[in-house]
């Protein structure tokens, strides 16, 4: 495929700030189930559970669907990012035809990578975000506050789509479920500045800011998780 992440990127941000300005969604938050039913005319249906007769839950056979299903289960976050998804379908040809890509000929790894790349601009629009920032500087959760559709862990990556160089850490229970750079590669471990700040919102269940060894590292405990999660921005000081 002969484009740069830069054309993807760009392409990905146009393609959805035409769709929201057609949709008339003009300030954060992004109701994305509102721009699938009523802008685009997806049908969204909730699939109720199937059961035993002990109530138990029976395995479901997913159905070939074109629309957007939903689980009465779901929190308003999940069913937001599965509508956001349910859109990204519909757009991956528009976007496909902008890369000068044959739709079709993707694999399906890119196709899921441009899917998600467009989900999560679609609740965390760029030039939303942008604004937001003058504000919320990269305070998570004062942006949560102002994209509420969106999940605390959809709104940490997408600061690496901003033009700060930075790290972003996801940490479970203390062991770290993905940690990502947008200038350069970054590894699974912890520096160890990032992990007294981990170490610091553990013990105190508090957001911490610290700085040490060439680096300045924020961090927030996310709520309502069924787990431990903590989210870490850590930006070298010689930037």
């Amino acid at each position: 495929m002969d484009f740069s992440q830069e054309d993807l990127f760009d392409a990905c941000d146009r393609l959805i700030a035409g769709l929201l300005e057609r949709a008339g969604a003009t300030e954060p938050p992004v109701d994305a189930l509102r721009v699938a039913e009523d802008h685009l005319g997806i049908p969204v249906e909730v699939a109720e559970p199937d059961e035993d007769e002990r109530g138990r839950p029976r395995p479901r056979t997913r159905r070939p669907t074109s629309g957007i299903v939903l689980s009465p289960h779901m929190t308003d976050e999940q069913q937001q990012a599965a509508a956001a998804h349910g859109i990204a379908r519909t757009l991956l040809p528009d976007l496909l035809r902008k890369l000068d890509v044959p739709p079709g000929s993707e694999s399906k790894q890119a196709a899921a990578h441009f899917r998600g790349l467009l989900a999560a601009r679609l609740l965390v629009p760029t030039r939303m975000l942008r604004s937001a920032m003058r504000n919320c500087k990269y305070e998570v959760p004062a942006l949560k506050a102002v994209f509420a559709t969106a999940t605390f862990e959809m709104i940490a990556l997408r600061l690496l789509d901003l033009d700060d160089p930075c790290v972003i850490a996801i940490v479970d229970d203390g062991v770290v479920a993905s940690r990502r750079g947008n200038t350069a590669p970054a590894v699974r471990k912890l520096t160890p500045p990032e992990q007294r700040c981990l170490t610091l919102i553990m013990e105190q269940d508090l957001p911490h800011k610290l700085r040490g060894e060439g680096w300045t590292v924020q961090g927030w405990p996310v709520p309502n998780r069924p787990f431990r999660r903590v989210l870490l921005r850590a930006v070298p000081d010689d930037v």
